[in-house]
């Protein structure tokens, strides 16, 4: 999975994630740091939620059982696989 096909199947599923929590569009929009209006574009497939607002959706909806069904496991899990996928972070001892 690349960075552009993850954001991708966010986009795609932030409505399933939205309706898995009972969330309005005002709710979920103010939870994500989006506008209304944006989050409806995302929703109709008009805009996307880009590499950032990707990786905060899985990290707030981290207990979503729609994001794990998506992603086959746990969502950090890919996300640091992408983060870091062109290069070794050096981690302290």
């Amino acid at each position: 999975m690349t960075r552009e096909s993850f954001v991708s199947e966010m986009n795609r599923h932030v409505k399933l994630v939205r309706t898995e929590y009972g969330f309005t569009q005002d709710v979920m929009a103010k939870t994500l740091g989006i506008s209304k209006k944006t989050l409806v574009e995302i929703e109709k497939g008009r805009a996307s939620l880009g590499w950032t607002g990707a990786v905060a959706l899985c990290t707030i909806f981290a207990a979503s059982q729609v994001l794990a069904g998506a992603l086959g496991g746990e969502a950090m899990d890919m996300i640091l696989a992408l983060a870091f996928e062109d290069s070794e972070p050096e981690y302290p001892k």
